[in-house]
């Protein structure tokens, strides 16, 4: 007996690339910065020449950012004069800004208040020259926990301490608002002494205050509008929080939109919260959660009203500082900023450290470390914008030439700028064949920007696969890369055994087809031949089990060498095979 079997080559292609590049500092530990391509963000980084932080104020007008460095643990009080590009240009220091903190500009942006210990001093804008008194406060340890100070109704209104003690933490010291007028002389209490109070004013709603607290005791958030055209604040609207869902927090930071219709109050574990100030109800469906584990302390809208910046301390690499549009119906993706490192950068934004530039062009962000004896001051340019992102080339597929049903990779590099982010991207690809569009499975990209892809054609034809990258929190999407490959048939293999019967009264083959390829269909059929030295005889066609396995029988005419041939035609994806075997056909 003699056996023939076929075997078939098997082809494919593959490929594999990406290089995440950083580019400036945000995420600090991270590879060695790039220059910011036009159109991405960009981060100017500068630790401050002191180890407290109370406040920042943009000055548009000028481009200046001004750095207060009152605050409990300061020893020097001060306030840092920065220009837009992170340079430090005057140091502001006299016998009277001991605890320098809250800041504020007049309407026309010539007067410059500075709340410290004793004072709320009035200075030239230019000079930083006296022009007025302020008020004499001595009487309290006022400037040792940072208040506010803003304008509205008319009158200016600051938050000072109400305690004559000494205070141990700033978060459970009760402030109190007073309002006076805008040039100095005398002040009025307007409020009750209150937890952690915090306020906030915006043009949008000139004759109102925003203010926020916590509850005496177990801390709860509350948030108050109140109407600030008379001495002492009335209330006109109030918030308390109770749920369950609500976890004791005491404010950390307060902010109202441009126009005047939002409130954001960055309450440390309970979140961020925007409301609307007309009736403290939840704007919908608002900015959605910080990162899992972060504490909010920090919020801030951009002057032209476009952005909102909302700021948190957050353990590794999880996202710091996340930057989308202001209106809360858009439903934006936010641009997520990560600092990690907290000797180089700080790893968290320091409580009210944001603030933007008038345009919303550029984010200041003050960040710190866990102790809170380092700042650092960020420039970040485009803040909303994204990194880009591109495929090195276009990918490969191996085998580079597949059968159908034969598993494939397809692999490549995806370069993404900026700072390395802290879960992976993904990309995703289609493959368009003959049969239509197929989606294939997701892949992981790699610290060092590759992927790889797994895929199993179904047809035979050309098959194009398209891979994308949709982007994500710190990167615009990728021009799709596209790749072809040729599919061909796959393999068969027919084999056909010893015959278990050889007699002139029967003769049983028993047979095998299979394939590396997709599964034979159901209802496969083998032809059958049988040649003698009288001619060739054509037997009826068997048909494979689900197993590959088949039986053919047969009753030779004569006994004598008999030579049985078995033959698999193929089909639209399956190449066609033969077996053969001789038998020596015995009289019963």
């Amino acid at each position: 007996m003699t056996r023939n079997s076929r075997t078939r080559s098997r082809r494919a292609r593959g490929l594999l690339a990406a290089l995440t590049v950083c580019a400036a500092a945000l995420f600090t530990g991270a590879p060695a910065a790039q220059a910011a391509e036009p159109g991405e963000p960009s981060d100017t980084t500068v630790r401050l020449p002191t180890d407290s932080y109370a406040r920042m104020l943009v000055d548009q007008a000028r481009g200046r950012v001004y750095v207060s460095t009152g605050g409990l643990s300061s020893t020097v009080g001060e306030v840092l004069v920065y220009d837009f590009d992170g340079t430090l240009l005057k140091t502001v220091r006299t016998g009277a800004t001991d605890g320098a903190s809250a800041m504020m500009l007049s309407a026309d942006g010539s007067i410059l208040y500075v709340a410290a210990s004793s004072y709320l001093l009035v200075f030239d804008a230019d000079t930083f020259a006296y022009v007025g008194g302020g008020w004499v406060s001595n009487d309290f340890f006022k400037g040792l926990c940072p208040g506010d100070v803003g304008t509205a109704g008319g009158k200016l209104w600051f938050t000072r301490l109400t305690s004559q003690y000494r205070p141990k933490d700033c978060a459970t010291e009760t402030q109190a608002l007073y309002s006076g007028g805008l040039l100095g002389g005398s002040h009025d209490r307007a409020g009750d002494s209150l937890v952690g109070a915090k306020f906030a004013t915006s043009p949008g709603i000139p004759d109102k205050i925003v203010q926020t607290y916590a509850t005496y005791g177990t801390p709860k958030l509350v948030v108050g509008v109140y109407d600030a055209t008379s001495t002492a604040a009335r209330q006109l609207a109030l918030r308390t929080y109770t749920a369950a869902a609500d976890p004791a927090a005491t404010p950390r930071d307060v902010a109202i939109s441009p126009d005047g219709t939002l409130a954001a109050v960055a309450a440390g574990t309970s979140g961020v919260k925007t409301l609307s100030t007309t009736n403290l109800a939840d704007a919908a469906p608002g900015y959605g959660p910080l990162p899992q584990g972060a504490d909010a302390t920090s919020v801030a809208f951009s002057p032209d009203g476009s952005l909102v910046a909302r700021g948190g301390a957050a353990d590794g690499d999880q996202a710091d500082l996340l930057v989308q549009r202001a209106d809360p119906t858009a439903g934006d993706t936010p641009r997520v900023y990560a600092f990690t490192d907290p000797t180089a950068g700080g790893d968290r934004v320091a409580d009210r450290g944001l603030a933007f530039s008038a345009d919303g062009s550029r984010l200041f962000a003050m960040t710190t470390d866990a102790a809170g004896d380092a700042y650092w001051l960020h420039v970040i340019s485009r803040p909303d914008a994204r990194y880009h992102s591109a495929f090195d080339g276009p990918p490969t597929v191996r085998p580079g030439s597949p059968y159908a049903g034969q598993a494939v990779r397809i692999s490549g590099t995806l370069r993404l700028n900026g700072p390395a982010a802290a879960a992976s991207a993904r990309v995703t690809a289609v493959r368009h064949d003959a049969d239509g569009d197929h989606t294939v499975p997701a892949a992981a990209v790699g610290p060092d920007g590759s992927f790889t892809l797994a895929d199993t054609p179904s047809t035979t034809g050309t098959a194009t696969y398209t891979v994308s990258f949709a982007g994500d929190a710190a990167h615009d999407p990728a021009p799709d890369a596209t790749v072809s490959v040729d599919v061909v048939k796959a393999a068969t293999d027919l084999t056909v055994e010893t015959p278990s019967r050889t007699g002139t009264s029967g003769v049983v083959l028993h047979g095998a087809l299979g394939t590396a390829g997709t599964a034979l269909p159901a209802g496969t059929v083998v032809d059958v031949q049988r040649l003698t030295k009288k001619g060739a005889t054509e037997l009826p066609a068997v048909t494979v089990g689900p197993d590959g396995g088949f039986t053919v029988t047969d009753t030779p005419p004569a006994a004598g060498s008999t030579l049985y041939t078995v033959s698999y035609a193929g089909d639209a994806l399956h190449e066609p095979s033969a077996d053969w075997v001789t038998v020596q056909v015995t009289d019963d």
